[in-house]
């Protein structure tokens, strides 16, 4: 090949180099491409329209800006509900089939009227529960009242086995309105940070809970350790090693998900090493150092952690007997095992963590006491209740009844009318 070739082929390439290396986009990018989808997926949601207009009613009690077609919403809902626990008569099929047209017709303009209307527009949820009551922290704004409700929907989460509660959905909207300020307190913006990143995390937007729990570990790192408070048994310096620990570890969850095993890996030696220096061995640990093993092709101390973790009393039946299937394989080849992805790992620890604390109802209550547990639960076991649904044989039943009148209304009320029937029917007041 003659040198003036080779030199245009080198150049050819230095030019191709550069202009894929331009089109590349930063984890800083895609993270705010990420954030851009949750607001979208927010607020094209159905799932959420219930939800959120039943907030909306509450925070705009009274208020003479209160959009009528929320209420009217609720109203109708309401109406369809009572005639459903009658009697199915010919008659009553009827009412039924056209209480759904209306109630498919006001679900639509309830969800056209959330495009443009939002409930912070409003007074917060706490000057209607407590009118005269001072706020409950310095700067107490709607951003705090978000994310004091998603850590309600989170620790829920964390137990929904079932997936009977929408609370994925429900902790993705609170948190992504939860956003931290410079006025709040430190524990506070930091706590946010943390349960912003994990519920990135779960929904699958990785970048953005990156940039959250680098954000929450620089800032706890940064704090001296006498800023903390002591805790029942711990101290200052112990309760920042244990904020340090779960950040390494929520942040290792995440890169895997990213498939950077290496910096997951980085991170998890690091939390193992607060772990240490706190004297803790659990699920965390047994499971962090089977991981670490395994990077390091350790593979029998890797199987032996693993057989540890298989034997936890705070996990159910079929995750021990996934974990000890786990470390029978591990002993063979060696291979990646689905208790080594972000999802699955997630899925067991948080199940054995929670139980260790004592449940969602123990777990609230030490941080607001028994009484205003029961009190901030109730709601959201009726949510859990009219969740469930109905089963499609009634629906089936009331179309032949009125010669097809329901399907008119599925075709009116679309996706957003199935969603809202799985919602409410059966559905009440706590």
């Amino acid at each position: 090949m003659p040198p003036w070739s080779r030199r245009g082929w080198g150049l050819f390439a230095l030019a191709l180099l550069a202009l894929l290396g331009g089109c590349r986009q930063s984890d800083a990018e895609r993270a705010a491409k990420e954030r851009a989808k949750i607001e979208a997926r927010i607020r094209d949601s159905y799932t959420l329209v219930p939800y959120r207009a039943l907030k909306l009613t509450a925070r705009a009690q009274g208020h003479p800006d209160a959009p009528a077609e929320i209420a009217t919403l609720w109203r109708l809902a309401e109406e369809t509900r009572t005639l459903e626990a009658n009697a199915l008569t010919e008659e009553d099929t009827r009412r039924l089939a056209k209480a759904y047209l209306d109630l498919g017709v006001a679900f639509y303009k309830a969800k056209k009227t959330l495009e443009q209307r939002d409930e912070d527009e409003f007074p917060l949820l706490w000057h209607h529960w407590q009118p005269d009551a001072p706020p409950p922290l310095p700067g107490y704004d709607a951003g705090q009242e978000h994310a004091f409700i998603s850590m309600v929907w989170f620790v829920l989460d964390a137990v929904d086995r079932g997936n009977r509660l929408p609370a994925t959905e429900l902790v993705l909207y609170e948190l992504s309105r939860a956003t931290p300020q410079p006025s709040w307190l430190p524990a506070m913006r930091t706590t946010v940070h943390a349960c912003r990143g994990v519920a990135f995390l779960e929904a699958g937007y990785h970048y953005a809970a990156e940039e959250e729990l680098t954000t929450f570990l620089t800032e706890t790192e940064a704090r001296p350790a006498e800023s903390y408070p002591a805790l029942r048994d711990a101290t200052p310096a112990q309760v920042r090693e244990s904020l340090l620990a779960s950040g390494y570890f929520l942040r290792a969850l995440n890169r895997m998900g990213l498939k950077r095993e290496r910096a997951a890996e980085d991170d998890i030696e690091r939390g193992l090493g607060a772990l240490e220096k706190l004297g803790v061995e659990n699920e965390l640990t047994w499971w962090g150092w089977a991981f670490i093993h395994f990077r390091r092709e350790r593979y029998e101390a890797s199987a032996e952690q693993l057989d540890t973790l298989a034997r936890s009393p705070y996990l159910d039946a079929a995750a021990r007997q996934e974990l000890q299937a786990s470390a029978d394989a591990m002993r063979q080849h060696g291979d990646s095992l689905p208790i080594f992805r972000q999802a699955r790992a997630a899925a067991f620890l948080g199940q054995a963590l929670l139980a260790r604390a004592g449940g969602p109802e123990k777990a609230l209550g030490a941080v607001l006491g028994p009484e205003r547990a029961v009190q901030v639960l109730a709601p959201l076991r009726w949510m859990d209740r009219v969740r469930r649904g109905i089963g499609q044989g009634a629906l089936d039943d009331a179309a032949r009844a009125a010669d097809g009148s329901l399907e008119r209304v599925r075709d009116v009320g679309g996706k957003g009318l199935e969603a809202l029937k799985e919602k409410l029917w059966r559905g009440g007041a706590p």
